[in-house]
């Protein structure tokens, strides 16, 4: 099977965005006197709906009730500021170009906020590049589920197993395998030590990806 698309997953994958709101709920669980464990918030890298899951388990851990809307905007002030200054991961602008160079049409997947990513990819110059942006508005339920998979291969035109995702975490592979896509992982600091065996071929660094490789794989 001919390789048509490569879509990629965005935080954590294309910006290193994982990591300053991790930073800024343990800074929150550190004020109260608990500890966010990194196996609490793996659970929900690549998905939505984490702050309830980690106040819960901060509520577990202190015993009380917590404020949990102010906590959220403090999170998400201080993980915004943050942001807003990173980069692209080292290898996106590469990846993006060979993609081009075989032919590929180019799209997005997210978890996140339609705003979040396109903001993301006009700050950086990227975002004339992809034919489609998928986000959760797009869908009726996000990662593990397939279907913002499903639904990006779809605007690209290509059959899923036409496509390769690009993922960095357990949630965004098993959404990318359950659509039928050909799944890379590369993991990001946050996400170097989980599982990210159920991918079907997983490299240290977007750098050392082959798409060359890879579609001489699917052609096998």
């Amino acid at each position: 099977m001919a390789l048509k698309a490569l879509i990629f997953d965005f935080d954590g994958l294309m910006v290193d965005t994982e990591q300053s709101i991790f930073d800024a709920y343990c800074k929150i669980f550190a004020e109260h006197d608990a500890v966010l464990p990194l196996s609490t918030w793996e659970g929900i890298i690549g998905s939505t709906g984490h702050r309830d899951r980690i106040f819960a388990d901060l509520e577990q851990q202190i015993g009380r009730a917590v404020d949990r809307d102010e906590l959220r905007e403090r999170a998400r002030r201080e993980h915004h500021g943050i942001s807003s200054q990173l980069p692209a991961v080292d290898g996106v602008a590469a990846q993006i170009m060979d993609a081009q160079r075989l032919g590929l049409a180019l799209g997005v997947a997210s978890s996140s906020t339609v705003a979040w990513v396109h903001g993301h990819l006009r700050r950086l110059g990227l975002i004339h590049h992809f034919q489609s942006l998928c986000t959760r508005e797009d869908v009726t339920e996000v990662k593990p589920d397939p279907e913002i998979y499903a639904l990006a291969a779809s605007r690209l035109g290509v059959e899923p197993r036409e496509a390769v995702a690009l993922e960095d975490s357990p949630n965004g592979i098993a959404s990318a395998k359950a659509a039928g896509l050909f799944c890379v992982a590369i993991p990001n600091p946050l996400t170097a030590n989980m599982s990210l065996d159920a991918a079907d071929m997983l490299v240290p660094t977007l750098t050392a990806l082959s798409l060359d490789d890879i579609s001489v794989r699917l052609r096998d």
